[in-house]
Parts: C-alpha cells; structure tokens; sequence
C-alpha cells in the first residue's frame, strides 16, 4: 500500500465534492481550499470523487484533473480514495488505471446493474488494473444506478476478489445488512463502512462499522462525534448526532445542494451550482439551512475536533 494506507480505515472519511465556476467550469482553486480543510479538520482519508462528487457529471479530464490535485494536496497526510464508478464496468476498469496514475492510495467501486451476474469478473478485473497492496471498498446502493446486493452476495464477491477489503453500504435500511457484513468480517474483509450521508451513523457504529462516507459540510461534528463514540462518551456521541439531523434531512432531497450552500457560506468555495439534476432551495429553504447550521457549529466540543 502507499505509505498514508499503512492501518485499515476507520472513522470519518469525507467525500469531497466538485466545486464549479459561475462559467460551469470544475473551478479547482476552490477544490483546494475545501481539501485542505478537510485535511486540517480531522478527515481520516479523502474520497474523490464520490456520488457527493457528481462523479457521472465530470468528464474525463476534470476528473482526471481534479484528482491529481486532491491527490498532491493529500499526499503524506491522508489517504486518497478515488471513486471509479460509470454506469459502464469496462470503463470502471479503465478510470481505475488513471486513479493509480495520479496517485490514489486505493480506489471505490460500486457493484452496478451492467455486471450482472459477472460481478465476480468485472471486479478481478478491477483489480488488475489497481495492482497490489491498494484495497478496493465495494460500493452497494440500490437500484437503478447500483445492484443493490444482499450481505451474502457481497461477502461472496470480498471472497473472491482479495483486493476488496471494505463493503460500504448504502441501502435503506442499511442496520441489519451491516450486522450481516460486520458478522461475516474474517480473512475476507477488513471492515464495513457506512453511507447514506450518516444520516444513520450512530446505528451503524453500534453494528459495528469501523467507519463512514458522510458529504462534507458537517464534517466537524462528524468527527467529534466518532471520537466520542470511540472514547465510550456515548452521551456526548448522541447529543452531536442529534445535532446533526435537521441539516442531515434537509440533504437527503437537496444533497450536493446544501453540500454547496454550506460551503460556499464558509468561504470555502465561490459558487454553489451543481451539475446533478436536483430540486431547488428557495430562499426560504436556503435561509432555515445556514440558521440551522450556525446552531449545529455552536456546539463547543466541536471546536476541539
């Protein structure tokens, strides 16, 4: 592995978004403050990019583009997970060949509809083009853009294919699944991480994921509360998840959209336009977001994260 994969994933691990310019261009000074912040803020390794990234939105060279500099930036710090998802798995196979060449420590592959029951195929092949000692996390969402697998078939496929050490769920509900993945973790599997925007963190934590992919704009509170949980402070652990979960239901229908708005409040990036094709937030809805947000960042053990 590269030198920053040298301990299994565990805790936050942020997906870092695309910015883009009000001329619709990747603008990627702004990809380098928000990576740098995430950096400085506690991330335990980067993704990039992720669903939270617009990933089928970005053509090949911003995507090849932007994750050099995420990659440099992050370079002996933290690790870097490039996402290789497409709807395509032949061109999974070829956007993982560009991840190693720009420098990912690992890379994340959704299992989708196209594999069919191949899966076991297109991911030896995936591993090929990784090569040795970087570890895939299988990515499992539910259709259509994913193959919505069952615990067993994706212990299965960790069996396999040796270079899948992670299965991150993404599946509502995602608790029983993960107490499956968590129970069948051996030889196979390093460990399971949690999705769905940690909008159900802490039941996947009590299941025993070892980590989670949440978007980026709260991810302050997120590491506080996974260092309170893994401090056994389970009261201090629940009072920050249940700070999260106003913000956290407002992005389910919005994601990159309040993802943005968040960012771009914090001067982190210039412009708060997605790519995705996703409901508006009016003014209205845009006002009681950053209210909620200010209330949420004055909780002061997050100013120790």
């Amino acid at each position: 592995m590269g030198q920053t994969m040298n301990r299994p994933l565990k805790g936050i691990l942020p997906i870092v978004p695309t910015p883009f310019g009000a001329d619709g261009q990747a603008d990627e000074p702004s990809l380098k403050r928000v990576t740098v912040h995430a950096i400085e803020a506690g991330a335990a390794a980067l993704v990039y990019p992720g669903v939270a990234s617009e990933d089928l939105f970005l053509s090949a060279d911003e995507r090849r583009s932007c994750l050099g500099l995420v990659t440099r930036l992050a370079a002996g710090r933290v690790p870097v997970i490039a996402g290789v998802n497409s709807a395509d798995p032949a061109e999974m196979v070829e956007i993982t060949r560009m991840a190693v060449e720009h420098g990912a420590d690992g890379i994340m592959a959704m299992a989708v509809p196209a594999m069919a029951d191949q899966a076991g195929t297109w991911f030896a092949r995936i591993a090929e083009a990784l090569g040795p000692d970087r570890p895939i996390i299988l990515q499992n969402l539910f259709k259509p853009r994913g193959a919505d697998l069952s615990a067993e078939e994706m212990l299965k496929l960790a069996a396999e294919v040796p270079a899948i050490r992670y299965v991150k769920e993404e599946g509502i509900p995602s608790g029983p699944k993960v107490s499956r993945l968590v129970a069948g973790c051996g030889p196979d599997l390093d460990g399971v991480i949690g999705g769905g925007g940690a909008r159900y963190l802490l039941e996947e934590l009590d299941r025993g994921a070892i980590a989670t992919m949440p978007a980026i704009e709260l991810l302050e509170l997120h590491v506080a509360l996974y260092r309170a949980y893994v401090a056994h402070d389970r009261k201090e652990a629940l009072r920050l998840y249940e700070r999260s979960l106003p913000l956290l239901l407002i992005q389910a229908p919005y994601r990159m959209r309040l993802t943005k708005l968040i960012l771009k409040s914090r001067g982190l990036i210039e412009c708060d336009d997605v790519r995705e094709p996703l409901p508006e937030m009016d003014a209205e809805l845009k006002e009681l977001a950053l209210e909620l947000y200010e209330r949420t960042v004055q909780v002061p053990e997050m100013a120790d994260a």
